[in-house]
């Protein structure tokens, strides 16, 4: 059955979602379990470099990321655009080359949970990303077999799967509210006719969410311990215990966690009040940050709060919002899979025919606007005039050498060494010796055949080519450059 699929790629946590195409319309959202012995919804965005040059993602990645740290990437989403790359097992990698690996993994699960490919894959990021990040990070998913690609800030995808359960008509306007592990955003968007548009938003420099509650609330265990173990295996555990604690305090009025053995306290209780001391700060900071993005909104046309993130279902957020904002605020269903599965919503709005649907048709369009930067309902911005991006290229950085990397792909190309003037030796991605997943058709032969005439040519034209062995085909393989000193 084709399907739409919507990656939240987090910076702590990664999930999917798909959409499946039912002949006349396509279904609600349905979150995709990447990982079967886990209770998460999704993977965390951990990638560990094997020996091979392969990847491991997720529970296996920190698993195995315990014998060999130096090979583990963590936090590397933030780094995107960043020219500075990821060192990994004596190697560097761009933070956009890991991440579309990771992204590659889960289309791959998501595919063999499902049978067949997706239709068209939807990818977030973050609402303050300019073009340059957006750019970089399509290039090198681009790089990639994936199915017709389209990237989409998390606020419009969370937009969208609040539309999907509480209708708002064209031209009013939402707000959202997104708190994830580590980053928080705010945005307002208009109902157009063919889907959401951004009218504002705004995001915070610091780090802030669930983990930073997880800090303060191990902070305050350890000061009623008043020790903690030496053993690092029980330091963990007792983070691990904070932070279901945390958890269960959006339900419950008190929670006790248990104290590794060994200590003279065994258990410490926590109640819903005590962890309300310990965020309001945090959580009044987000308040005001949310309060700036909605300051330009049509006070009557705003319809609603939407709390989104894996941090959104804490009660004070709803409280302290709902105070600040004189306007409906609404915890979304689920609230750490929303912008998936609005996500995977949007993918069925511009997913291409396959069966008798019919999906509503975009028309990407740019209008400036008056100090806000408005954008296409599904924000297309690789098609975006660079009169009117909202932010430029990174600022100039120290120079830094870097060799040439090959970025992950599904069909491995190879190197090739050349001979350029001055007898230097460089080498050099092979573009046109690609072996794709369709390898062997007629219509491939023929293309290879093309390749072949015009690499003869270009032999001919005093370039003295050395071809390497071709590898044999792998999947979700990170092969940098073989000359990397």
């Amino acid at each position: 059955m084709p399907y739409a699929l919507g990656i939240d790629l987090g910076t702590a946590h990664t999930i999917a979602a798909v959409s499946r195409n039912q002949r006349d319309s396509w279904s609600e959202p349905v979150v995709v379990p990447l990982e079967t012995d886990s209770e998460q919804p999704g993977v965390a965005s951990v990638l560990l470099l094997t020996g091979d040059d392969a990847v491991e993602v997720g529970a296996a990645a920190i698993r195995g990321g315990a014998l060999a740290p130096d090979r583990v990437a963590r936090d590397f989403l933030d780094r995107i655009g960043d020219e500075v790359p990821l060192a990994l097992g004596g190697r560097h990698y761009p933070a956009e080359s890991l991440a579309a690996a990771l992204v590659a993994w889960v289309v791959d699960r998501v595919e063999a949970f499902e049978g067949t490919p997706a239709s068209q894959l939807v990818v977030t990021h973050p609402v303050g990303w300019g073009v340059h990040r957006r750019t970089v990070l399509q290039a090198a998913l681009r790089e990639l077999n994936l199915p017709e690609l389209t990237l989409l800030p998390r606020p419009v995808a969370a937009a969208e799967a609040f539309a999907a359960t509480d209708r708002v008509e064209v031209g009013q306007e939402v707000a959202v509210y997104s708190l994830g592990a580590s980053r928080f955003e705010a945005a307002v968007l208009r109902r157009g006719a063919f889907g959401f548009e951004l009218r504002a938003h705004a995001d915070s420099a610091d780090v802030l969410g669930g983990a930073l509650f997880d800090d303060l609330l191990a902070e305050h265990v350890a000061a009623e311990l008043g020790e903690l173990p030496e053993n690092p295996a029980a330091l963990a555990a007792l983070r691990a215990a904070c932070t279901e604690a945390k958890e269960r305090l959006s339900t419950a009025v008190a929670v006790t966690i248990p104290a590794p053995p060994g200590l003279r306290k065994a258990t410490v209780v926590v109640n819903r009040t005590d962890l309300d001391g310990m965020i309001r700060p945090v959580v009044e900071h987000t308040v005001q940050v949310l309060h700036r993005a909605v300051e330009g909104a049509d006070k009557d046309a705003l319809r609603a709060v939407v709390l989104v993130g894996g941090s959104a279902h804490v009660p004070l957020i709803a409280e302290l919002v709902s105070a600040a904002i004189r306007v409906r605020v609404v915890t979304a269903d689920d609230p750490t899979t929303a912008i998936a599965r609005g996500a995977a919503l949007a993918g069925g709005r511009v997913a291409k025919p396959t069966v008798q649907a019919s999906p509503v048709p975009v028309t990407p369009t740019v209008t400036p606007g008056t100090g806000v930067t408005q954008h296409t309902d599904l924000m297309r911005f690789d098609d975006m005039d660079p009169e009117v991006a909202d932010i430029g290229p990174p600022p100039p950085r120290p120079p830094v050498e870097i060799p040439a990397l090959d970025p992950p792909a599904r069909g491995l190309a190879r190197l090739t060494r050349r001979v350029r003037g001055g007898g230097a030796e460089v080498d050099e991605l092979d573009r046109d010796q690609r072996s794709w997943d369709f390898a062997g058709d007629d219509d491939d032969r023929e293309r290879k055949h093309d390749r072949a005439g015009r690499a003869d040519r270009a032999d001919r034209s005093d370039v003295r080519a050395v071809a390497t062995d071709d590898p044999p085909r792998r999947r979700r393989r990170i092969d940098p450059d073989e000359d990397d000193e």
